[in-house]
């Protein structure tokens, strides 16, 4: 007899502890059944679905897609919780069924029987299979509860729960089904390891909880890094960016998991082929305590991908595996990769996590090896571009090529697929590279920050939790607020996202310390050696400067002179940091000591140099000589009241007004009449009443409680008793601020 096979979503249902009611009261036994019939019935019609089989308490459905048995799942399990309230278990699987004597069978309709077996009341349970067809479904949230090992069933299946609001998700200690036998295990000997165990911890708890569980951050943390992975490939020259690019994503998938503390790639590129020990990488990178290594084997449309997990300090490998697979399902593969080191390193990953890691950004192969040659021309534009002076990418031809060609190889990968959001957030990031410098024209930065707008929202619009979209968003609008917000927003759907960080501690930097620090410290625990973590260590200390804490201000700012190169950019701002907080904290020498280090490469040096001299050393004849070589050579340049107040305690009064009308001038026009320099401008006017009110509403950002004291704006108004008062506040405010952060610190509260 000729068997008709068709591929189907199959479903099974089951009531739980049916047997049990119907014996403790038949008529609520017999009220739950019509209840669970009906909604059945009905349900399943309306899901393009049928009723195959009817088991009493349960039954056997077929639909013909996925999503659909999914989504009946779901209004089923929502319809029996009224009353009589339905204690239903659902199991899905998806693959071929057969018919013989009106019976359905296959292999596939086992495996969704002994999926359901393992439910409870109100779950959901559902295989690898049913997941890959809806991993791309935003609505349906699920978790991964493991592999199995079902009775008559050759291999262990991993074993998903829906996790929408008011589904239960079963814990797996608590889980019991059609699993294979277990074979017990010596008793007498388990008894004694247990009690030798007990008697171990109980003698050493003391002494492990003092050495690592009281220090910041220490033993508890699930640091971990990912070595660049090995390329085994026939073709090696022709893959290495496929092979680059598999752990890059892999990268993105554990930052995605709030468990854990990945190391950032900016940080571990360096250990490409490296020769040192494991110890040694993970001491380098501040004691990691997970490494994971690879290596990739392609070979056309067909790749494998072995992967190890070990622990650092002992060199012990905790776990092991090879995925192989098609090109076209590297994110699968990928995804596979970060959930079982998750479960290696028991980490809970939530539905909203599992969403986003399960996320196929292509299926297209063509896609995939484009965009993996466009990130590696970015990465390696970016170590080009960014440590050198603002306008190099205009100016060094071979540089511009470089980021013509990116921008090619951008607009390639979104050809082979225009659904790929990572390509449109690429081809932004890329972008703003050509306007990362203070001489591009504005109409240039406007339309360059336009079209990386614009390809941020397309990204959102195919990918809604695309943090790298968000981040981008952040760099094409102007306001602090509407910066923040995106940066919040990115931050929110990948914890672990360095550039996220660093780009909002440097925001919080200027007014708000306590949310700066915290953020600093922790994009320097993930990436304590990258490219950009002297810019950290340098926004770090201009926190601490904010608050008035000087001496770690100057620590962290020498750290980032010790890590920058002294022929990049990053090495003038961080001096200048430093030297701006001499200035706020008094310290005349250490300015000009710092200054003059830049001097000759960039002119606003001469700014803190006259400063000094203006305020500190009250040597204005000097500070109006250099604030007259600066201007020269910055004829554009804003303050011009600076230099104004140097002239008039010189003696230069009539020139010293005419600067200081055009400096009021230039803060009408720009509407910036409340801020710290106007009250200046207007103090140094004899305007009292503007001068208060403006300080009476400001925010005291910066260091600006302390520059006050010494500025010479403000000494018309500096014996006032309302000014006297306002500063006070403000310093008391900025004491008291010091010491929260000190006792954070000292409680050792987890890095934000």
């Amino acid at each position: 007899m000729q068997q008709h096979r068709h591929l189907a979503g199959i479903l099974f249902t089951d009531i739980v502890g049916y047997t049990a009611l119907m014996q403790e009261n038949e008529q609520k036994a017999v009220a739950v059944v019509k209840h669970y019939n009906g909604a059945l019935n009905k349900l399943v019609k309306s899901y393009g679905g049928k009723v195959l089989n009817y088991y009493g308490d349960g039954s056997l459905c077929t639909f013909p897609s996925a999503v659909e048995a999914l989504n009946c799942s779901v209004e089923l399990q929502k319809e029996l919780q009224s009353d009589p309230k339905v204690p239903l278990r659902i199991g899905l699987h998806i693959g071929e069924i057969f018919f013989e004597g009106g019976k359905a069978l296959g292999d596939d309709v086992n495996v969704a029987s002994r999926i359901q077996s393992l439910g409870q009341a109100n779950t959901i349970l559902f295989s690898r299979e049913i997941y890959d067809k809806i991993r791309n479904h935003p609505e349906l949230k699920a978790v991964s509860l493991g592999h199995f090992d079902f009775k008559n069933v050759l291999e262990a299946k991993e074993v998903f729960a829906l996790a929408n609001e008011g589904l239960a998700v079963p814990k797996r200690e608590q889980m019991s089904g059609k699993l294979k036998a277990i074979k017990k295990k010596n008793t007498r000997s388990k008894i004694i390891f247990t009690t030798l165990l007990s008697l171990l911890i109980a003698v050493s708890g003391y002494f492990l909880y003092s050495k690592y569980f009281q220090k910041e951050n220490g033993a508890t943390e699930k640091s971990i890094a990912i070595l660049p992975f090995k390329n085994v490939s026939v073709n090696k020259e022709e893959n290495e960016p496929f092979c680059v690019g598999i752990a890059l994503e892999l990268q993105k998938k554990l930052e995605l998991l709030g468990g854990l503390i990945p190391i950032a790639p900016q940080s571990v590129a360096q250990y490409h082929d490296t020769k040192l020990s494991l110890m040694d990488i993970a001491s380098q990178l501040g004691g990691v305590k997970y490494i994971v290594q690879g290596n990739v084997l392609r070979d056309k449309d067909r790749v494998k991908v072995y992967v190890s997990l070990s622990d650092a300090a002992t060199n012990k490998e905790l776990w092991s595996d090879d995925f192989p697979g098609e090109v076209k399902d590297i994110f699968s593969l990928q995804e596979s990769i970060a959930q079982q080191i998750a479960s290696a390193l028991k980490i809970k990953i939530t539905p909203d996590e599992q969403s986003r890691i399960g996320r196929v950004a292509t299926e297209s192969a063509a896609a995939i090896d484009a965009y993996n040659e466009a990130l590696t021309a970015y990465v390696r534009l970016v170590s080009a571009v960014h440590p050198l002076y603002w306008d190099s990418l205009p100016s060094d031809p071979k540089l511009y090529s470089d980021y013509l060609k990116t921008l090619s190889l951008c607009d390639n990968a979104i050809q082979a697929d225009p659904s790929m959001a990572e390509a449109y957030v690429l081809k932004g990031q890329t972008y703003l590279y050509s306007i990362n410098d203070w001489s591009a024209p504005g109409h240039r930065r406007r339309l360059i920050s336009d079209s990386a707008r614009m390809l941020a929202n397309r990204a959102l619009r195919i990918d809604g939790s695309s943090a790298d979209a968000y981040l981008l968003l952040s760099q094409c609008v102007n306001t602090r607020d509407s910066v923040i917000s995106y940066l919040k927003k990115a931050l929110v759907i990948n914890p672990n996202n360095f550039d996220v960080i660093r780009q909002l501690a440097s925001k919080y930097a200027v007014y708000d310390p306590e949310k700066a620090i915290p953020l600093c410290k922790k994009a320097i625990r993930l990436s304590p050696l990258s490219l950009f973590t002297p810019t950290v260590y340098k926004d770090l200390g201009f926190a601490y400067h904010t608050c008035g804490d000087f001496q770690n201000a100057e620590l962290y700012g020498k750290k980032a002179i010790e890590l920058s190169n002294s022929n990049s950019i990053i090495w003038i701002e961080a001096i200048r940091v430093l030297t701006i907080t001499y200035l706020h904290w008094g310290k005349a020498d250490s300015v000009i000591k710092y200054a003059n280090t830049y001097a000759g490469r960039e002119p606003n040096a001469l700014y803190e140099i006259a400063e000094a001299y203006c305020n500190l050393k009250n040597d204005c004849a000097k500070a109006a000589g250099l604030y007259e070589e600066m201007w020269r050579n910055i004829p554009n340049r804003s303050n011009i009241h600076r230099w104004a107040v140097a002239l008039s305690n010189s003696g230069h009064t009539k020139e010293a007004k005419e600067k200081m009308a055009l400096a009021d001038k230039e803060y009408k026009a720009g509407n910036d009449t409340l801020s710290y320099d106007y009250a200046g401008i207007s103090a140094f006017k004899g305007n009292k009443e503007t001068t208060l009110k403006i300080l009476r509403q400001f925010r005291w950002d910066w260091g600006s409680p302390y520059l006050i004291q010494h500025d010479k704006l403000f000494d018309n108004i500096r014996n006032e008793k309302e000014f006297r008062e306002i500063l006070q506040k403000a310093l008391d405010e900025k004491t008291q601020m010091r010491e929260r952060i000190r006792k954070s610190e000292e409680e050792g509260k987890p890095l934000n």
